[in-house]
Order: structure tokens, then sequence, then C-alpha cells
């Protein structure tokens, strides 16, 4: 029989030299039964049912994700059911490995089943919140600790966020309103550079009432009507409440002249406070700002005193250095900041258990999300977004500053509510695995291998190995020793469609945490040349598959989830799993997304996944489990990437160009003028 080293030498040099799979030959061997695949036990139209379910609110679904920040985050639907049916075949505890572990799904799903995870991670914000996660204390000792925390902030709480309502009730305020403030480049006039006349509805549209704060034409805030023209009680101007004032992101002067806002901004933004949202008595009311409001949103009072670091030159982050922001804390308006830090010091004091600490201060750290120069207000619906919604930074010439502890009546992504969003998640963990789970970790991805993570000693007793150990750093090099992992189950990245380390960056700047070598994430970013030369991101998916697959145990499968809409990503992918000595055993295509959100409607948009399970290649037979072709332009796409997914091992020729050639002929690709673009940031 051959070794594992052998025949991941045979399959290298089988794609490199394009000979079929039927060379590798054993003749002296008895006949072996058939690789069977795991997904052969899935019910695709169940798996998709659930899916929908639960994408439409996954923190209800799965708890645990709301501990930290991440993006795109596949389903537990989805890799719990890959779970089960490889348990299917496969008795007892199994380790389950994930090297691209970022959101923590898929070591959720396996902890949450009994099994041993490896997780890794290039990202120290991902492996940071993970090892958090899987770590949460018992219930009754994040409370304690949220107590003592919650006693701790009250005098400084008080003194940020502190006022009366318009009763004259006491509250605080929830929100506060900052337009930004430049010059024009012509004449030199300051201008208020509201985005829309409708600044904000009063009360959420769905009651019907069109009572709003609008900005007329010269940039004065008043009351009034959404419908109608309205006249400014301040200079008298017609105000159209539909009006855009930034269409396009240009803004024009009443001189006439028109410029770009990152024009503007050249000469650096002022941030004046325009609107507050007060909150108290269970109620919630918008209004112009007293000048006591207005001393203590300069919280002159406060003191900030990190420096964050230099928001480096990147995809995404180009949007907030053309719009004047140099420095991570440039984001934050002053107050923002020095409450931040004096919650991040409370944390320290109010638990002799680290997880505690370690919970506490993540939720503090979540609340940075919600940056007070970035967070937009939904001026229909009353609500802030997080400063990298949608899979980018923001950037809008009307912020929403939070209250950063929160109140109990609006506001969301404030530590108050995260905290109660972490006893939750404990209460959910403590329920599904019954204990505290041991979890170790972040380790260094250079640190020195690690034993088994099942196992006995010489004496026949079970080795004691933690059900966690997290790791950070390429997953180039993962710690585990070879032949050790039941089932490799991942998610890698897909191409260039989420720049997770650019979005994370003001996280772990607040964290303290250094920032990875971004040269060795895998995905491309074409405005800093990273990956993008050819077979760059292929040759590194091909060095971290290699390297998973040396962990495998003998009859241990590498099953991930995918989409893309980009042909090319498909054969970048393909040649790296070939090209790291592995070979098909089957594929399945099951939903992924839920097509209704903002993001998604009216494009073309992938709401699919395909679902690849590789093995090593051998001289072993293979029986292919392929996917029901169902009906619908993506699933005519998603089945000609799959019959060539079936091939990886024996991938040769012109494959490259008969793959490109017919998926681009496929109706969810063509023409692409039907698709709708996304809009330029």
């Amino acid at each position: 029989m051959e070794t594992r080293a052998e025949i991941v030498k045979a399959g290298v040099l089988c794609s490199a030299g394009n000979v079929s799979l039927s060379s590798i030959s054993t003749p002296t061997e008895p006949a072996a039964d058939p690789i069977l695949s795991p997904l052969r036990h899935l019910d695709a139209n169940e798996i998709s049912a659930r899916v929908r379910r639960e994408v439409r609110n996954r923190e209800v679904h799965l708890p645990p994700v709301s501990t930290y920040r991440w993006w795109a985050r596949r389903t537990e639907s989805v890799n719990g059911s890959i779970i089960d049916a490889v348990s299917r075949d496969h008795s007892g505890r199994m380790v389950v490995s994930d090297p691209f572990a970022g959101g923590g799904v898929i070591p959720l799903a396996a902890v949450m089943r009994g099994h041993k995870v490896y997780a890794q991670d290039l990202n120290p914000w991902a492996a940071t919140g993970l090892a958090a996660m899987l770590g949460l204390p018992d219930p009754d000792d994040l409370r304690a600790g949220i107590a003592a925390l919650t006693q701790r902030v009250v005098t400084p709480v008080q003194a940020a966020y502190g006022t009366l309502l318009s009763d004259g009730s006491l509250g605080q305020i929830s929100h506060t309103f900052r337009v930004a403030v430049g010059n024009c480049s012509a004449c030199g006039v300051s201008q208020k550079l509201f985005p829309h006349a409708l600044v904000s509805l009063l009360s959420r549209v769905e009651r019907n009432k069109p009572e709003a704060f609008l900005a007329c034409p010269n940039g004065h805030l008043f009351k009034g009507v959404r419908t109608g023209l309205q006249k400014c009680l301040t200079c008298s101007a017609a105000t159209d409440p539909s009006a855009a004032y930034t269409p396009r992101r240009i803004v024009t002067c009443p001189c006439g002249r028109q410029d770009r806002l990152e024009a503007r901004a050249s000469g650096g933004f002022d941030w004046e406070v325009v609107l507050v949202e007060r909150a108290g008595n269970g109620r919630r009311e918008l209004g112009l700002p007293t000048a006591g409001e207005l001393d203590a949103a300069r919280a002159e009072y406060a003191h900030p005193t990190r420096n964050l670091g230099t928001i480096p030159v990147g995809q995404e982050t180009s949007v907030l250095l053309r719009h004047g922001f140099t420095q991570w804390e440039d984001l934050y308006p002053r107050r923002q900041r020095a409450m931040v830090e004096k919650l991040l010091q409370l944390t320290e004091e109010c638990s002799k258990d680290p997880a505690v600490v370690a919970a506490l201060r993540l939720a503090v750290l979540g609340s940075t999300e919600m940056a007070g120069h970035l967070s937009r207000w939904d001026r229909y619906y009353l609500k802030s977004y997080e400063s990298m919604a949608g899979h980018r930074f923001n950037f809008t010439t009307l912020a929403a500053e939070p209250n950063v502890w929160g109140t109990t009546v609006s506001g969301r992504g404030t530590t108050l509510r995260r905290l109660i969003q972490l006893v939750k998640a404990a209460e959910w963990l403590q329920q599904k695995t019954s204990r505290r789970l041991h979890v170790q970790g972040p380790l260094a991805a250079a640190s020195a291998s690690v034993q088994p993570l099942i196992g006995e000693d010489v004496d026949g007793n079970p080795l004691d190995r933690p059900d966690a150990l997290v790791v950070v750093g390429s997953s180039q090099r993962q710690l585990l020793p070879s032949g050790s992992v039941d089932l490799v189950l991942t998610d890698p990245p897909y191409h260039d469609d989420v720049h997770y380390g650019e979005l994370s960056l003001p996280l772990q700047a607040w964290a303290g945490l250094s920032q990875p070598d971004l040269t060795a994430d895998a995905v491309v970013n074409r405005v800093t040349g990273q990956l993008v030369a050819d077979g760059s991101y292929e040759a590194l998916l091909a060095s971290i598959f290699r390297e998973s697959t040396r962990l495998l145990r003998d009859d241990g499968h590498l099953i991930f989830s995918y989409a893309n809409r980009d042909p090319r990503a498909w054969v970048q992918l393909f040649e790296a799993l070939q090209s790291a000595g592995l070979r098909a055993a089957g594929c399945t295509i099951v939903h992924s997304e839920n097509e209704t959100d903002h993001a998604k409607r009216g494009v073309r948009a992938c709401t699919l996944d395909l679902l690849l399970d590789l093995v090593p290649l051998s001289s072993l037979p293979l029986s292919q489990h392929q996917p029901t072709q169902e009906p619908g332009a993506e699933q005519e796409f998603l089945a000609v990437v799959a019959s060539y997914a079936l091939r990886i091992g024996e991938l040769s020729g012109t494959w490259h160009d008969d793959f490109m050639t017919e998926a681009s002929d496929t109706e969810f690709l063509r023409p692409q003028a039907r698709a709708k673009k996304v809009p330029q940031q």
C-alpha cells in the first residue's frame, strides 16, 4: 500500500504532467471498496429550507456568532449537516479542522456535536474572537461580571450622555448626529453637506406620520413634514423633502461650483453637531441639541490617549483615504474614543476569571464598529448602521455617533446590547455542550507542533487535550501532526469578494492586535496588487490545501463550500486543489444566502453554494456523488461548474478555455450588461 507522501507526490506529478489517474495502480493488491462521498447522505432541499430560515436571523438560530463581528459567515445548517453526514460513515468522536476559520461557524458546529476542533486563521481579530466565543464562561459568572461593569459605568456614562427629555424627565443621549462641513473650492464658503433634504423622520415610516427634520438648501435644519414643499424657518428657502444634495458624491455650492466630496475633503471636514436622539422612560425622541448636549458632545473633559495607527492603502480603505481620514482614530469623535478607553479599563476590574474579562472586553471592542464619523443613519427606520456594512467601509456626510454603553430603548451595536447577547450565547453553548469547553489559544502558527487532539498515552489512557485548539497565522503551516484529522471542513476566501483583513483593521487597532501580513491573505486586492499576479492566489490556496491534506487520516475528507460569479476564480480554485494532490469524490448544490438582503435585491448575486468533497490522490476507486440538476439560471451555471469540479485530479489540456466558454455562455452570466452594477464608493 502506498504511503500518504507517495500518494500525494504521485498526485502532484499526475497534475503537473497531465497523466491519467489510471496510470497509478497497484495490481498486486486485491480490489478495494470504492471511496464514497459523505455528501450522498445530504438532503439538499431540506438543508436549503433550513438555510433560508437561519439566514433571516442568524443570532436567533446561532447566538454565539454575535460574540464578534465577521463578514460573509456561512451557515450552521450547511456545515452542521456535513459534519453529521461524515459522522454516519465514522464511528466515535472526530477531529474537525478549519484552516480558514473566520467567523467560527464550522468550529462551533463541530464542538456543539461533541467533536474536537482545530481552527486556524491568518486574521488575529478572527482568532481572538473565535477563542473567546468557544471559551465563553458559565452564564452566571458572566452575569456577575456584567453586573460589576454596570455598577462601574454609571458615573462616566451619565457624565458623557446624561440629559433631560422634552418633558423634563431624566434620560440619555442615544445618538449624536454630525454633518460634514467643507469649503467650496471656488468661493471658499463653508457649507453643511447634508446628503438629503429629509434628514430623519420623527417616527418609523410604518407609523405613517409625516413629521420630520429637514435641511434646507442653505444647510439649516428645521422641523417640517415630508409631504410637499416646505419653507425653511431660518432663511425661508423653499425645501423639497425628496431632494438629494450630494447625488453621485457631487455637491453644488450656491455659487454654482460643483465639487466631488473627496475634493471638499482635501481641505479637511469639520463635523458639526446638528441633531440628537434622546432615550428614557421607554421612549425615544429626536431634537435639536441644547447647549449642555453640545458641551458633552465636544467632550472637553475627556482625554483619549490611544493612537490607533495609520490607515493603510487598500481596496476598501481607499474610500476612507479619499475622504480625509488618515488615522484610525479619525473615524471616532473624541467622546466615543474616550468612552471606549474607559470601558476597556473597567473590564479588567470586573472578574478574576480571564474568560469573563475576555468576553466583556470583546463586547466593548465590538462597539467600535459603530464609528461615529462613518455610521449611517436610516432616516426612515431610525437606526444606525455599522461603519463597514455591506462588506464595505461606509462614508456618509451625516454620521451618527452612538452612546458607547447604550440605552435600553434604542441603539444598535452598543456595549450593553452586546453584553445581553453574550449571556444568550453562553446559555446556548452550555445547553448544547453541557459543560464549559476547554479552549487553548490563540497559539501562533510559528509555535512548536502539538500532540493529536484525540489519542491515548502509552498506558491506554485518553490524552488530556483541549476541545478546541485555536491558531493565528497563515495556514500554510498547521500545528497538528500528519494523519490526525478526520475531516477538513472549511470556507476558503472567495477570490476578491470580501476583504476581511481590511474591514477588521479598526477592530484590530482597538484590540491592540498586531496587523497580519496581508500578503499571506488568500484574497485578491486590486488596489495594492496583492495576489493579482498570475497564479499567486492559486499558489497560496494550493499551499494551504496541501498542508491541510497532510493532516488527513487515510479515510479523511476535505469538504468546503464555494460561490463566485467569476469563472476565473473557479479555474484558480480547481488548479489549486489539483496541485495540492486532491481529487473530487463528489459535490452538491445548496442554498446559502438570504436573497432578500438589500445588497442582493435586483442583482444576479450568488445565493447558492457548491459543496465540494475531495480526497487525497490514490489508486483507490471512487464512486462520485453528483448534484441533482434543478431549474434556474444559477443552478445551470453551477451545473457547468460541477461538471468540471468532478474532474479535479484529472483536469488536463485546454480545460480552462472550455470551462470559461461554457460558464460564460450560461444565462446567469450572460449578458453582463443586464446585471446591476455595484455603485462606486
